[in-house]
């Protein structure tokens, strides 16, 4: 009869334990959509930082924020026109 008791206790714990886990990730993606204005303005930032150091196409190819599991990742293809030489010494 305990071994019954402890069974049901721990089913109702782990059953707790696995809702709050799915219940963070939904907060956690619902925080990570990002308005377009934001997209955009994320875009207009890294072409600015890139165009530092290479010459680089106006327009990216690809640009977007995926999700894979628990993973968020940053996508972006730009062309890169041309690479800067190193100064030789």
């Amino acid at each position: 009869m305990r071994d019954l008791i402890r069974w049901v206790v721990t089913r109702k714990e782990n059953t707790k334990n696995a809702a709050r886990n799915r219940l963070q990730m939904a907060l956690m993606r619902d925080r990570m959509d990002l308005s377009p204005d934001i997209i955009n303005a994320l875009k207009i930032d890294l072409l600015a930082v890139m165009s530092q150091y290479l010459v680089v196409g106006d327009e990216f190819q690809e640009f977007g924020i995926r999700r894979l599991d628990e993973s968020v990742f940053l996508v972006s293809n730009i062309r890169v026109k041309e690479l800067p030489r190193a100064n030789a010494n």
